[in-house]
């Protein structure tokens, strides 16, 4: 059965929250749709995503800008596109197309030919190399010679963009709200914009994309995905779309909760401080940041695609859905 079939009690509840059709859609198929899968066709499990409302999950201890129902697109004044000057975060979540967008945004850098500015920094490594990856994002690096998020975020200019990439261990949102908000703000004092965005893809085609780095790990495919998704924390070869946007390249679930929690922290986070959120769609992500920035059209080609076949039982693609 599809997500909406599997989740139809919750579809109907969650669309009272979200009064724009095309954002409550897009959260859905981006969120909802996979957690789905691993939740069940339990109608009260199903039903406990929307009402639970204990904070397992470290929240930020600011108010949120926005009320509940409202996404950050809501809140744009058309008449005032395109913005004149901007910070835009992109928030790299991997195997969901991200390359092709970080690739799109650095043609307007200045290495291009452009005048955006780019930042980025990520990494791997244990936990001590994880811990100096963030502070290098976040705070910068002597060794380097660069600035982090917090100098990039200060002195922009009445007419100036950059770009910032966030990937792979530069900040774990779950416990770093508080630095969206910081940004955000001293972003807008500037008179400027911050615009943080997020690409994700259908669950199952995303799950079988995965697949393709076993031989990598020199694993197999019960041990890489099937085993790892079964387990309540680890850290293993890959995330899912949930744990890697909440957690990064920490363990599944740090805190032990369940899974209807991680849900409505995920939604809480899009919900506050990302103002664009596509499923598998690069066109509608370009057409909608280049609204807001009123950026020149650039091409947006295709990279790091897996151009072999793969081929799966039956049995492998039920697990999956479990």
């Amino acid at each position: 059965p599809t997500p909406l079939l599997r989740c139809s009690s919750l579809f109907h509840s969650m669309r009272a929250h979200f009064t724009n059709r095309h954002i409550f859609i897009l959260l859905w198929m981006g969120v909802y749709g996979f957690v789905c899968h691993q939740i069940g066709s339990s109608s009260s499990a199903t039903r406990s995503c929307l009402i639970q409302t204990s904070h397992k999950l470290s929240s930020s201890p600011r108010q949120a800008r926005i009320t509940t129902g409202t996404t950050r697109s809501e809140l744009v004044d058309e008449s005032k596109l395109p913005y004149k000057c901007g910070l835009v975060f992109f928030y790299h979540v991997p195997s969901t197309g991200g390359s092709t967008i970080n690739k799109w945004l650095l043609q307007y850098a200045p290495k291009q030919g452009g005048e955006v500015e780019y930042f980025t920094h990520w990494g791997f490594g244990g936990n001590a190399g994880i811990k100096r990856i963030q502070e290098s994002f976040i705070n910068g690096s002597e060794k380097s010679g660069k600035g982090g998020m917090k100098e990039f975020v200060q002195n922009i200019g009445p007419n100036e963009w950059r770009t910032a990439h966030c990937h792979h261990n530069s900040l774990h949102l779950n416990v770093s709200e508080h630095l969206l908000y910081d940004w955000r703000k001293t972003v807008e004092d500037q008179g400027c914009h911050f615009i943080g965005n997020v690409m994700f893809r259908e669950s199952l085609s995303h799950s079988l994309s995965l697949y393709k780095h076993i031989e990598r790990y020199n694993s197999t495919r019960e041990l890489f995905w099937s085993k790892h998704l079964s387990t309540k924390s680890e850290l293993g070869y890959v995330a899912t779309q949930l744990d890697f946007f909440l957690y990064n390249n920490l363990v599944r679930n740090p805190h032990g909760v369940d899974k209807e929690e991680k849900v409505r922290r995920a939604l809480e986070l899009l919900q506050r401080h990302f103002d664009i959120v596509t499923v598998g769609n690069h066109e509608r992500y370009r057409d909608a940041l280049l609204k807001l920035t009123g950026w020149e059209d650039k091409k947006m080609v295709r990279h790091n695609t897996f151009s072999k076949e793969l081929s799966y039982t039956k049995k492998e693609i039920e697990d999956l859905h479990k």
